[in-house]
């Protein structure tokens, strides 16, 4: 039976969804089909696991300032989110109502449901946390057999302890995995105490390593994210680009570097919004490509990709999960994404924009979806079946994209960037 935080059960339980820049494996999923695929001995698997990099809560450096680095994006364009300018009394009076709200409502606990959050970090200065670009809220449901998805959107405008009011994805920068949990307990109600987290750079390894996956694209997203891996591969991995670029729309397996490319891309459809709908189809993509692998090549896989996640799991509760895997692979699976469609405004702070939601009813949302009979939201993208297969209203560019490139919507020339356009999105 679900509880509030006080103990107390709910009078009614919540009515209510179906599943679907890219982050960690779920790492418990993960560990669980490689032991139950034949390697179930407990000293091998406990060797396994501790591969993994395991970071208790009080480890994690704590940061009172950010470095420079943090605060490179500083435009309201950055994400396409061009919201209302608000003097400080307009902004008090918004986080006087965010408080009100959040008062108002409980935090659910249910020993049936176990929750853990999955983070993609852009942490190239390794020097500090760096911020989690792609935040998903994974729920395991044992009473309704349901696994839910939920991805948060890194431009929400919340209270972060310690830090007064910023960016979700601000959270990390300041306090790692712990400080990002409390953020989302105190704003979003769900009671989440773990976290697994990788490089999104670490993440085209991951995928290369697990052979590549299945995506389909159209001309657009092509045009833009050839972009991103010319960025990459130039700024970042120091290796030639030509190999990765694609030449059009399709279905292709796609390499490590053109699926983070494909998970970074907020210029084709409704910015960061069809973006964290992309980062839940690569995830899916991965997850069916996992399921495909034996024993063997799994065994090989995890070997390699345990030593990039970073994570505050408990090794108990790691063999807890195992122990339940059979069932958890064939639980229904249900995804969706907040703020929701029709419950937040945007509005500029210092030059950026935020998503502000309407808490009472967004907490309401997520927790019918985590807790409840699993309804989803009327988000736009959930009413496609999936961005990959479904690709209406995927095939315009962005108006930011298109002022980034002079209104052409075109970054290359021959397969090349050209003299004005290179680099236009290396801030993404």
């Amino acid at each position: 039976m679900s509880r509030n935080e006080n103990g107390n059960p709910l009078m009614t339980e919540p009515k209510g969804p179906r599943w679907g820049r890219i982050l960690g494996i779920v790492l418990v999923v993960l560990l669980a089909m490689v032991v139950l695929g034949g390697v179930g001995i407990y000293f091998y698997g406990h060797s396994l696991i501790g591969r993994a990099n395991f970071v208790s809560d009080d480890q994690v450096k704590q940061l009172e300032t950010l470095p420079a680095e943090a605060y490179e994006e500083k435009t309201t364009e950055q994400d396409g989110l061009k919201g209302a300018s608000l003097n400080q009394s307009e902004l008090g009076n918004i986080q006087k109502k965010m408080n009100q709200e959040n008062s108002k409502v409980d935090t659910i606990m249910d020993s049936d449901v176990y929750n853990v959050l999955l983070c993609g970090v852009d942490r190239r200065d390794k020097t500090w946390n760096g911020n989690s670009d792609s935040m998903m809220l994974v729920s395991l449901n044992n009473e309704k057999k349901r696994v839910s998805v939920i991805s948060l959107m890194r431009d929400t405008y919340v209270a972060i302890p310690g830090h007064d009011y910023d960016k979700l994805n601000a959270a990390y920068a300041y306090g790692g995995g712990p400080l990002l949990l409390e953020t989302v307990r105190n704003n979003y109600k769900i009671d989440v105490n773990r976290y697994a987290a990788v490089d999104f750079m670490d993440m085209v390894d991951v995928i290369d390593d697990m052979g590549g996956v299945e995506l389909t694209w159209t001309d657009q997203e092509v045009e833009v994210a050839n972009g991103y891996m010319i960025d990459m591969c130039q700024n970042v991995l120091n290796i030639p680009y030509e190999e990765h670029l694609l030449p059009g729309g399709g279905t292709y397996n796609c390499d490590g570097v053109q699926a983070v490319a494909y998970s970074r891309n907020r210029f084709v459809g409704n910015s960061d919004y069809t973006r964290t709908q992309r980062q839940r189809y690569v995830v899916s993509q991965m997850v069916e490509k996992l399921k495909s692998m034996s024993a063997t090549d799994m065994m090989a896989f995890v070997t390699k990709v345990l030593p990039l996640i970073t994570h505050n799991i408990p090794e108990t509760e790691i063999w807890n999960l195992v122990s339940d895997a059979p069932q958890l692979l064939k639980y229904d699976y249900v995804q969706d994404r907040v703020p929701y469609d029709g419950l937040y405004d945007t509005i500029d702070v210092d030059g950026q924009g935020m998503l502000v939601p309407d808490w009472d009813d967004t907490i309401s949302q997520m927790q019918r979806t985590i807790y409840g009979d699993g309804s989803i939201s009327k988000n736009e993208d959930n009413q496609k079946s999936n961005v990959g297969s479904d690709k209406s209203g995927e095939t315009e560019f962005t108006d930011e994209y298109l002022q980034l490139t002079g209104g052409t919507g075109t970054l290359f020339k021959d397969g090349y960037p050209t003299k004005e356009t290179e680099g236009a999105v290396s801030d993404s």
